[in-house]
């Protein structure tokens, strides 16, 4: 009977023996998937990070490109606001010489400029009236 029982304990051993075998088996075929599984992601990380590097460059060279674009209209808005400066200076200008102008009557230098307007006004009159007698001259005949 002794050996009975040992033959029980010889057996309750052997299939501890095999379920751990089957464990283990099964532990390290799960341990392979995570293993296969940990190098993809490691690829696909490395992949990610590559296309990163290269998505923060193209966004360093655009940031760079609109700094460059940026400084060279800078000369362009500050030409833009000195034409605007210098229209209202003008326009100043010709305000006060205009007002001048109504409240004096005369302001140096423009004698010469309204007797050229008006020895041109007075050509103008005699040449329409030298045409107008030169048609006359014609009808009559």
């Amino acid at each position: 009977m002794a050996y009975v029982g040992l033959l029980f304990i010889a057996i309750s051993l052997l299939i501890i023996a095999i379920y751990l075998s089957l464990l283990l088996t099964k532990s390290s075929h799960l341990l392979l998937t995570v293993t296969h599984t940990v190098k993809d992601v490691e690829a696909e990380l490395d992949q990610s990070l590559e296309q990163l590097y290269v998505t923060l460059h193209e966004t360093e060279q655009l940031a760079t490109d609109v700094q460059v674009k940026l400084t060279a209209t800078t000369p362009m808005f500050e030409t833009i606001e000195n034409v605007g400066r210098s229209s209202r200076y003008l326009s100043e200008e010709v305000n006060k010489r205009t007002k001048q102008f109504e409240e004096d009557g005369t302001l140096p230098g423009t004698e010469p400029f309204i007797q050229a307007i008006q020895y041109g006004e007075f050509g103008s009159k005699v040449y329409e009236s030298w045409k107008r007698g030169k048609e006359g001259v014609k009808n009559t005949y």
